[in-house]
């Protein structure tokens, strides 16, 4: 379950870790403690609030009021605010990264640690990964550890005792919370030398609500679906938006290769519109269905079909995406990796409408043509 990031700092106050004041702006009332300028943060379950405008400085209780109403009224990614807080201007010098995350791969709870904040983890870690520390907490925090790694940035000693002090706190509200990520985004220092949580980000597993405690603040609204979740909904397959301005879709025959299609386009430097999966019992109406849906995506405008016929067959599956292509006559680039039962019939489907394939190749393959032919246009 994910929790807002007021939600998220009172679990990190719990369990001592210093946070500044959040105070929650409720329908027109002005709370009197709030002093200005302040910052205006939108209370929303998606990143990315600064780029659409939902942190704002505001300077009275006129502009308060004001910007409050807009931030109200952004959505990110379909989704919407559920409140909004007010917090104080705070005289800060410098950011930096502290989380924790788990490490599916290797199977370990991993601390993630850099005094060069003020950028996306993900960006840091793919451009300048010495800039980034790693360490494997399970089943601990180790101090010795942690101070050893963190020599090479070369903090004073004063601060690096705190950090330290901070980052064995958030292990052990992560390993007690049952969190799969909680990480402080950033993790403020300000001109006294003080270091403050000043964003955070909570993701509990789902499976251990059970024994966990309510910790929601701001009741969740409902989220309206968009017409392709609908659709895909009322048709048995998995669809998930992940990126407005993604412009690639993509249909798998399997979350795993699913997932695998997404990080590989990603890894190219794509971006991924969608998540789409087949789940079982492929027919050709399943997947008339699916590519309908991809094509009537206007945020798209490429489309990566990733399949493979164990049990199911690739050239009724490549029926039913033909049908659809021919039918709605929208033609976005698509591109098809297509192998197992039937693949001979299917290809030549995908090559009478003129689809570039990877026949016997990679899925790295598949989405390099996938992004030379974007390239080129």
């Amino acid at each position: 379950m994910d929790y807002l990031e007021i939600e998220g700092k009172a679990q990190l106050e719990r369990f001592g870790i210093p946070v500044n004041d959040s105070i929650l702006l409720k329908g027109d009332e002005i709370p009197e403690k709030i002093s200005y300028p302040c910052v205006l943060k939108g209370q929303i379950l998606s990143g990315k609030r600064g780029k659409a405008g939902a942190v704002r400085v505001v300077k009275s209780e006129d502009e308060l009021r004001e910007v409050k109403k807009i931030i109200e009224g952004i959505t990110i990614n379909g989704k919407h605010m559920e409140g909004v807080i007010a917090c104080g201007f705070l005289p800060i010098v410098e950011e930096y990264y502290l989380g924790m995350t788990l490490d599916v791969k290797n199977r370990a709870m991993v601390m993630l640690f850099t005094p060069y904040g003020g950028m996306e983890i993900e960006e840091l870690a793919a451009t300048a990964p010495e800039k980034l520390l790693r360490l494997n907490c399970t089943p601990d925090f180790e101090k010795d550890a942690f101070l050893k790694a963190a020599s090479i940035f070369d903090l004073p000693e004063e601060r690096l005792n705190e950090v330290v002090d901070i980052a064995e706190k958030l292990c052990r509200a992560c390993f007690e919370l049952d969190a799969t990520t909680i990480e402080i985004n950033p993790l403020a220092v300000l001109e006294d030398g003080s270091l403050l949580a000043i964003d955070s980000k909570l993701v509990i597993d789902d499976n251990s609500l059970i024994r966990q405690g309510d910790y929601t603040i701001l009741p969740r609204t409902a989220q309206k679906k968009s017409p392709q979740e609908e659709e895909a909904e009322a048709y048995d397959l998995t669809y998930v938006e992940l990126d407005s301005e993604g412009d690639i879709a993509t249909m798998a025959g399997g979350a795993g290769i699913g997932m695998a299609t997404m990080d590989t386009i990603r890894h190219y430097g794509g971006r991924v519109n969608n998540f789409l999966d087949l789940g079982g019992g492929v027919t050709a109406e399943k997947t008339y269905q699916a590519m309908k849906i991809l094509l009537q995506n206007e945020s798209t405008n490429y489309i990566l079909i990733n399949v493979f016929g164990g049990i199911n067959n690739c050239a009724d599956m490549a029926d039913g995406i033909a049908r659809a292509y021919k039918e709605l006559g929208i033609k976005k680039k698509v591109v098809v990796k297509s192998r197992g039962f039937n693949q001979e019939q299917g290809w030549a489907i995908y090559e009478e409408l003129g689809f570039p394939q990877t026949k016997y190749g990679t899925t790295d393959e598949a989405v390099q043509t996938l992004l030379k032919i974007k390239e080129a246009q």
